[in-house]
Formats: C-alpha cells, sequence, structure tokens
C-alpha cells in the first residue's frame, strides 16, 4: 500500500491507511529482531515498488546487463530499507509492550524517519509519505511544516486506525478516529485555495523532446552541425515575439541538458544563445556543462541566466548531484557499476544559493534531482519578489512513472514557499505550478513544444521558507522524549 500511494498506481487516498498494517505488526512485538525485520521488509517493499525504474535507467543508460542492473536496485534497496528497520526495532523498544504508547510515538518518529532519509547515505527522500496527500486544503500545511507534516498527518491517521483494530471493543479509538476526521475535512474546507488572477508575466518554457538514446549516438554529434540547434533556438523566439508582453520581460527557459552544451567553451552555441535573447528580448535560462578547472577535468552541471543583451547575468552551478547519475557513491562500489552519463563521476558541485536578479524580481534557480529536498530549495528563494525555476531532463526515466513521481514532489516546493515554479524538461512533464500547487498548464510528453505560461514575481514568505524545519526537528524532539521517558519507566 506504501508505494501505490504513488504513481505508477497513484492510488493516493491509501496513503491514509498505508501504515497500519505495519502498526499492528509492531504493536506490543516483545522480539526486537522481528520488528527490525517487520519494518526492514516493509521498508524493501516501499522502496523496490517506488524506485522499479532504476533498472531500466541503468540499462538504457548505465551500459550494465540486466542482473547488475538488479542488482543495483538491490543495492539500494538494501541499504535505504535500513531506516525502515530501525524505525521497526525502536517503535517496539520504545513501547516496551505498550501499544497505546507505540501509536502515540509512530508518527513524530516517522517524521524523524524521514529526515534521516533526506540527510543521510547523501540524502535520497523520494516518495516521502506526505506527497501522496492530494488534498489541496490540507497541501497547504506545507508552508508551514515542509511535505513532513503531510507525511505526520498521514501517519497518524494510520495509527488510529491501528489503535481500532488493537482494541476493537473499546469506544474510545472510534472517538478519537471520527474527532480526527472531523478535523483534517474542516482543515481542508478551511484551507483550500481559491482561484488565482492569471499572471501578468509570461514565460517559454521549451520541450526539445530529444531521445536520450539519439543524443547518445556518435557523442551528441547531431548538434555539431549547428542546425537543430538552430532550429531550436528560431522556434523559442517565434514564439516569445508571438507571444510576447510588452508590458514585461519575458522569460524563455530551456531544459536541463537536452544535449551536452558547453557554454564557456563552445562559441556556436553561445553565440546562438546570445542571439536568442537579444532576438526574443527576454531573460534566457539554459543548461550549461561548465568546469571547475581551466584543464576540463570537473565538470560542473549548470544552468545559465541571461539578460536581453546577452550578457550572462548568474551561472547556478547545481549543489546537490545525482547518485548514479553525475557521480556514484563510494559505498556502493563506483568500480563496478556503469556511468549513466558520459561523465558521470567526475561532476563536482556548487556552493552558491544566489538567485539570478533581473528587472521584475529574481529568478531562484533548482536543477533536476535538487526537486527533491524542501530545505535545498528554500534556500533559492530571492529575499524580494521571484519565482522558481526548476530545470530537469526526466528523458533519463523513459517511460517509468519516475516523471509523474518528480513532478508530485516538484509541486509542493510551489507551496511551502508560496512561489511560482517554472518547470522545464527536455520530454515532459514542462509545466506551470502556482503557489498553492495546483498545475495551471501543461504540454504532453515526448513532443517537441514551446509551453506559454503566465505567473508574477510574489514576495509572500511562508513560515517554512523563513525558519526550515522546524517543525520536523520538534518532531523528533517530541520523540525523542517519548523514548527516554520509555527508558526511564523500565528503569522504575
Amino acid at each position: 500500500m506504501l508505494f501505490a500511494c504513488f504513481p505508477l498506481l497513484a492510488w493516493h487516498l491509501l496513503v491514509w491507511i498505508a501504515c497500519a498494517p505495519l502498526f499492528v505488526a509492531l504493536a506490543g512485538e516483545p522480539r526486537l529482531r522481528r520488528a527490525l525485520f517487520l519494518g526492514y521488509l516493509a521498508g524493501a517493499i516501499y522502496l523496490a515498488g517506488s524506485c522499479y525504474w532504476f533498472v531500466s535507467v541503468m540499462e538504457l543508460h548505465g551500459g550494465v546487463s540486466p542482473p547488475l542492473a538488479y542488482a543495483v536496485l538491490a543495492l539500494f534497496v538494501v541499504v535505504f530499507a535500513i531506516f525502515f528497520g530501525g524505525y521497526g526495532i525502536v517503535l517496539a523498544w520504545a513501547a516496551g509492550g505498550s501499544p497505546k504508547r507505540m501509536l502515540l510515538l509512530s508518527p513524530f518518529l516517522w517524521v524523524a524517519m524521514e529526515i534521516a532519509r533526506t540527510y543521510l547515505f547523501t540524502g535520497v527522500p523520494w516518495d516521502l509519505l506526505g506527497y501522496a496527500v492530494q488534498a489541496s486544503g490540507l497541501r497547504q500545511v506545507a508552508s508551514v511544516t515542509a511535505v513532513y507534516g503531510l507525511s505526520f498527518l498521514a501517519a497518524a491517521t494510520s495509527a488510529m486506525l491501528a489503535w481500532i483494530w488493537l482494541e476493537p471493543r473499546r469506544m474510545a479509538p472510534r472517538l478519537a478516529l471520527a474527532g480526527w476526521c472531523v478535523v483534517l475535512l474542516a482543515a481542508n474546507l478551511i484551507l483550500s485555495p481559491r482561484p488565482l488572477a492569471a499572471g501578468s508575466r509570461t514565460a517559454f518554457l521549451v520541450q526539445p523532446n530529444i531521445s536520450m538514446d539519439e543524443a547518445v549516438v556518435a557523442q551528441w554529434a547531431p548538434w555539431r552541425d549547428s542546425t537543430r540547434l538552430n532550429n531550436l533556438v528560431g522556434l523559442s523566439i517565434a514564439s516569445a515575439r508571438r507571444e510576447g508582453n510588452s508590458t514585461s520581460t519575458p522569460l524563455v527557459i530551456w531544459p536541463e541538458n537536452p544535449a551536452p552544451f558547453y557554454f564557456q567553451r563552445d562559441p556556436i552555441f553561445r553565440a546562438a544563445v546570445e542571439r536568442m535573447a537579444r532576438e526574443a528580448q527576454a531573460y534566457i535560462v539554459v543548461g550549461s556543462v561548465n568546469y571547475a578547472d581551466a584543464e576540463g577535468t570537473k565538470p560542473k552541471n549548470t544552468a545559465m541566466v541571461l539578460d536581453p543583451e546577452g550578457r550572462v547575468v548568474l551561472a547556478y552551478d547545481k549543489i546537490h548531484l545525482v547518485p548514479f547519475g553525475e557521480y556514484v557513491p563510494a559505498w556502493a562500489f563506483p568500480s563496478l557499476v556503469g556511468k549513466i552519463t558520459y561523465e558521470a563521476g567526475n561532476f563536482v558541485p556548487g556552493t552558491s544559493y544566489r538567485a539570478a536578479p533581473t528587472r521584475d524580481g529574481g529568478l531562484g534557480l533548482f536543477i533536476c534531482y535538487e526537486a527533491i529536498f524542501p530545505q535545498l530549495v528554500r534556500r533559492m528563494v530571492p529575499e524580494g519578489p521571484g519565482v522558481l525555476v526548476n530545470i530537469s531532463n526526466d528523458a533519463w526515466f523513459g517511460d517509468s512513472a519516475a516523471a509523474f513521481q518528480h513532478l508530485e514532489m516538484a509541486g509542493l516546493r510551489a507551496i511551502e514557499n508560496r512561489r511560482y515554479v517554472l518547470r522545464a524538461t527536455n520530454d515532459g512533464i514542462t509545466t506551470v505550478i502556482d503557489p498553492y500547487g495546483r498545475i495551471l498548464t501543461c504540454l504532453p510528453r515526448h513532443e517537441q513544444a514551446v509551453l506559454f505560461g503566465r505567473f508574477d514575481y510574489l514576495s509572500d514568505r511562508t513560515f517554512y521558507s523563513a525558519h526550515g524545519d522546524v517543525f520536523a526537528w520538534l518532531c523528533i524532539a517530541i520523540a525523542v522524549a517519548i523514548i527516554g521517558k520509555s527508558k526511564i519507566r523500565r528503569r522504575e
């Protein structure tokens, strides 16, 4: 049920009951080894079902055999299921045979586990439980708590269902669940956002739809003749001129590296982008591979921002790199695992969180995988009026559910920071997301097109954007307090 909450199946309503079977199984479990096993098994199935697409990615782009691709997925599951095993054993130990104490602790400890997934072992907070909460009103809680608050609500609901299962003859669990459901329904109604007026600014999000199989042939040779590059530039300019708004400077946004463009070293590509900025009279965002050294041995995944005169405003270097995509973690036996991209294993991370200034507001940039890290994106939010820009190349995922999972996570960044998110991808899903997490417009997958969208530079600052993971750390503190109190009771 845990992985069925998310795409592929996307049975989102299961999020409210998905943890209940695990809680029932752990309730009063006196054998800590069995509690460890139960948590670990649940986590392994959850992760394998959510990240099944690892196999096809490693086969198609990592150049590895099917057995080794499955081995990589198994290694990922073995490592990250540890969090769930730890959850099970700590929950059972702290409960000390008391189901009520276990159920009280469970949602707080769940948030603590998700924070651990966010920060430890390079951080892979993919498909955290709260992303499956789709009620538009309840999702606004994330402006205070980030995704962790939604995970808490879902886990707490499962805990109350488990309480009813464990004590079926008592009225208290039923009354508690009924009251909790009334609170959730009322909160969803009260917090439901109203429709927004159309934004006054314009953006053009370019979806090139370049096949990764096509792109890797002859090390991207089709782009070297510049014909296809010029066609893409011409499409961008024509779209900006046709839909342009004279009252504001538009944005033209290309996705993350649909081909290995080298802005600093390729005069053809640089000249084409500078011409696009001048002729479209727009701010331009394009992906590029830059280098941290003169020798060209330390590539960086970079988003270049140019002003309407063709001058570079900002080069944002991706800070959180993709495991197995841009580098291979040391614990994953890098000598045995194939590299997914031509320069994988060599990329170096950026360090600057600075937004790109424009005449109308700031552009907070984040690239691809960075969309799943709430604490990283909040640091990208401009101090004054601004918009969030996410460029990605989800073509790596093929036709799997990963692109839809990725979109669900990126959408919550809009709510957490109360900013529009302009999301340009290579082959979909290219979209404009409003500050309440609603998709305003999007392009179909696997089509070359330009998405015209309206947005505004907003200056609202949410509690989460200003203060960060206060709620999550508070949950950790409460979990520690409950565990400490349990230890004291045992000593007594």
